[in-house]
């Protein structure tokens, strides 16, 4: 099954996240996609220090479009380019149909 999420440190929106079985795929705006997220994964089983907040597609598009997700390439160079050769990143689309097939 899956589901969507905003990520959220505190007032801060970090991710447009989907849980897809057990793994977490956050939508990188640079690269538009979803890639797996470790991170986000380990958080949101153990150590849930970050909020996760339920949403659909409709609002999960809007933060897209928002810009939730965009990383600085400055900050974060290397793990730019890490999701940037992520041949695994999944089309915003997929993970979308995947969440309407599950709600039939």
């Amino acid at each position: 099954m899956t589901r969507l999420f905003l990520v959220k440190d505190g007032e801060k929106e970090l991710w447009v996240a989907a849980l897809v079985d057990e793994d977490v795929w956050t939508y990188v705006g640079n690269t538009g996609k979803f890639h797996v997220n470790e991170g986000a994964r380990h958080d949101y089983y153990f150590l849930n220090e970050l909020q996760y907040l339920d949403i659909g597609i409709a609002e999960a598009k809007r933060l897209m479009q928002a810009g939730v997700g965009i990383v600085d390439e400055a900050d974060s160079p290397d793990a730019v380019r890490r999701w940037r050769e992520d041949a695994e990143g999944m089309d915003p689309e997929v993970v979308f149909a995947s969440m309407a097939a599950d709600l039939r």
